[in-house]
């Protein structure tokens, strides 16, 4: 390695782009080598010189697009090469974002390295929820802990529940959604009263950002009703009761829709130009749903109209795995690349085959947000994922998520029957093909080059 070489540790913050720090955009301005998280805001990434490599490497529960040893092995790899790398994580490095674990790795290796702090999650979550994590009326301490109740492997280290339930601090639980339910249970069997103020903060800093307001004793049931999605961030303590008077950011979105104003009206200074990921601005999420036939076939014409104008384009199929279809040899002579990401028929969610198409699903949506997050695609098309949300192989909370997150300039085209409400209150365009007729319907097989 040469003097230039250099790892650094990039908090990207918890969602809104403004709060990364200058010291942090600079980083990514001058980085050669870009590995960047799924919570990281991909306005970001328009920061990065367009020479610099990106590469994904987003975790989500039960999918990580590469495992965090093979992480750790492509900052060594690449900083070997002489350049200059960014490790982008959400939030800060070294809050629940196993920083530690990848500095450790360049440390072995012999790699120098800076860390960035972020602003974290569980901070960002009490600041824009208007509550004070500390306030000398009601506590002055607080407690992060890993709402992953499930993945501890030594009890010596597992979460001190006793300690927890007898103080009277603050506490900020990451990654706890699924599990509210025994938190809470645990928090009240432990001493903390049920009703104790609860608030769980999801999308924090976005304008998603929602905030639920419960206590201990319901906090989980009302997590169910209102269908609160993740990331999230769960606080408990007596100071959640501030929210009521302090809530300035729910205020501003309000504002901001009754107005049709800015969502956040920002300083003029020569700052980080990234912009937050409001869904009113994109407007390019297309979707073709309904029972009739075509809804491919849309989306194949809109690919074959963007690769006339020299777009990049990428397609992937859910649930699909018939390679021999005419449209597949069609793209790949025009040098679209296709992937299929199905196993074919889904079968009753009993049937002992379900869970495998379960895990293509996840497979497949981890790469549509490799591609979708890469910037390297002006159409994505995600062929039958509606479908797959119907069928229960993804989450549309999930899938919705991802559409939040895609950077403005890229449009995707969503097909499939039965598209969810979370999908279509996103999209700006959706076309519903109702079947007034069929051939199949009249004894008439299918056909090479009408129905494959």
């Amino acid at each position: 390695m040469n003097e230039n070489a250099m790892v650094y540790l990039v908090g990207a913050g918890p969602g809104d782009s403004g709060l990364i720090t200058v010291k942090g955009m600079r980083c990514l301005q001058h980085a050669e080598v870009v590995l960047y998280d799924r919570l990281c805001n991909p306005a970001l990434l328009d920061e990065v010189s367009k020479t610099a490599e990106l590469i994904y490497v987003g975790k989500n529960m039960g999918n990580h697009t590469l495992p965090q040893e093979q992480i750790n092995a492509l900052l060594v790899a690449k900083a070997r090469q002489n350049k200059v790398v960014v490790r982008l994580k959400g939030g800060d490095p070294f809050v629940f974002g196993r920083g530690g674990e990848e500095v450790d790795a360049l440390v072995d290796a012999g790699v120098p390295f800076e860390v960035v702090p972020g602003v974290t999650a569980g901070f960002a979550a009490g600041a824009y929820a208007g509550i004070p994590l500390t306030h000398r009326d009601f506590t002055t301490s607080v407690t992060l802990i890993t709402g992953h109740l499930n993945t501890r492997k030594d009890p010596q280290r597992d979460i001190d529940w006793p300690a927890l339930g007898c103080g009277r601090g603050t506490l900020v639980f990451y990654m706890g959604l699924t599990d509210i339910a025994t938190i809470c249970q645990q928090l009240i069997a432990h001493g903390r009263a049920p009703a104790t103020p609860v608030a769980v903060v999801s999308h924090a800093s976005t304008p998603q950002q929602h905030t639920l307001i419960a206590t201990l004793a319901d906090a989980a049931e009302q997590v169910k009703l209102q269908r609160v999605t993740s990331p999230a961030v769960i606080i408990v303590g007596e100071v959640v009761q501030m929210h009521k008077r302090l809530d300035w950011f729910q205020h501003r979105l309000i504002q901001s829709a009754e107005t049709g104003a800015e969502t956040i009206s920002e300083p003029q200074i020569d700052a980080p130009t990234a912009t937050s990921t409001d869904t009113k601005a994109r407007k390019n999420i297309l979707i073709f749903t309904g029972n009739g036939k075509g809804k491919s076939t849309a989306a194949f014409g809109m690919a074959l109209r963007a690769v006339g104008h020299g777009q990049r384009v990428r397609i992937l199929q859910f649930m699909k795995n018939d390679t021999s279809v005419g449209e597949l040899a069609a793209l790949s002579q025009l040098g679209v690349p296709t992937e299929q990401c199905g196993l074919g028929f889904v079968p009753k969610p009993e049937h002992p085959h379900y869970p495998a198409h379960k895990k293509a699903a996840a497979q497949g949506l981890a790469r549509a947000a490799e591609h979708i997050c890469s910037g390297n695609y002006d159409l994505i098309i995600l062929d039958e994922i509606c479908g797959t949300v119907a069928h229960g192989l993804l989450d549309e909370n999930e899938v919705a998520d991802l559409l939040r997150r895609a950077p403005t300039p890229t449009t995707l085209v969503l097909t499939g029957r039965h598209a969810a409400p979370a999908l279509i209150e996103l999209a700006d365009t959706v076309s519903t093909i109702h079947p007034l007729k069929h051939a199949f319907e009249q004894g008439i097989p299918a056909r090479k080059g009408v129905e494959f």
